[in-house]
């Protein structure tokens, strides 16, 4: 479940949404003057955005190595197709 609180509410209530977050696995956006600021997600989720974007940087980085000289409209399509790529790795776990 998303529920989304202030920082005064965060400040306050810390360690019940620390437990919420950990147990129940809710997330929370944090508003500042009523927009969105930051979130506190669950570690496990927060682990597997960290996985994904590292796996995409290496894809990217192999891509360059392997491009060479190539157009760079041409790298950037490849660039978007590791994107996808990864997404979708992403979505099927």
């Amino acid at each position: 479940m998303e529920k989304q609180m202030t920082i005064t509410q965060v400040r306050d209530a810390i360690g019940e949404v620390v437990d919420e977050v950990q147990y129940q696995n809710n997330r929370y956006i944090i508003l500042r003057h009523g927009k969105p600021a930051a979130a506190i997600v669950p570690l496990h989720v927060y682990e597997n955005w960290q996985s994904n974007r590292e796996r995409l940087f290496s894809l990217i980085e192999q891509m360059q190595a392997t491009a060479g000289d190539a157009d760079p409209d041409e790298v950037m399509q490849l660039v978007l197709e590791a994107q996808q790529a990864t997404r979708a790795e992403s979505d099927e776990r």
